[in-house]
């Protein structure tokens, strides 16, 4: 190297190296949750989520499922496609709890059982037409699925005869879901 042009690459590689500071600041990033819902009046994001679309082709259904946990709450809720057909996909607009068992949603809460062990009990029932779960968008390719619900379970509480003497009622509101889910074909 010509020495006439080693005294400016050294000054610059010099001043580029000490000039190169590290940043003090940190950024922190919060992930929006995938599941949120506010129940009783309060948030709540599970730190557990499950989902599902199963495809059954000797029955020629297709169900969406998922499941939220947290907190000794858990929310579970699972739909059936009005146009089942056997791919990825489902069919977006609202679905309806009914009496048939075809689209259920359920609020539980974690109770000790009679072996001594911690399980989910239905807090109470979700009445047909008491609640909506409406699927706004589904992405095949990351396979993730959205929307929004809201359901209200109510529990009756009787007295020593079998009478009703009052009814609790818990509010699932303001629900939305973006959702990572596994597809299943049986």
């Amino acid at each position: 190297m010509n020495r006439k042009y080693r005294i400016p690459v050294i000054a610059i590689l010099s001043f580029s190296l000490f000039s190169c500071k590290k940043s003090s600041t940190s950024e922190t990033v919060t992930p929006t949750p995938v599941l949120q819902a506010t129940i009783g009046g309060s948030t709540w994001t599970p730190d557990t989520v499950s989902a599902t679309i199963t495809y059954n082709a000797t029955a020629k259904t297709k169900t969406f499922h998922f499941t939220g946990t947290q907190a000794q709450k858990q929310i579970d809720i699972s739909i059936q496609d009005v146009s089942p057909v056997n791919n990825q996909n489902f069919t977006g607009g609202s679905y309806l709890p009914d009496a048939n068992g075809i689209n259920t949603f359920n609020y539980s809460t974690q109770i000790k059982n009679s072996s001594g062990a911690y399980v989910f009990a239905p807090y109470g029932v979700i009445k047909p037409g008491d609640g909506n779960v409406t699927v706004t968008a589904l992405d095949s390719a990351g396979k993730t699925i959205s929307g929004t619900f809201y359901f209200n379970a109510s529990k009756n509480n009787y007295d020593s005869n079998g009478n009703i003497i009052s009814a609790d009622l818990v509010g699932v509101s303001g629900g939305s879901f973006k959702i990572p889910y596994q597809f299943i074909r049986q």
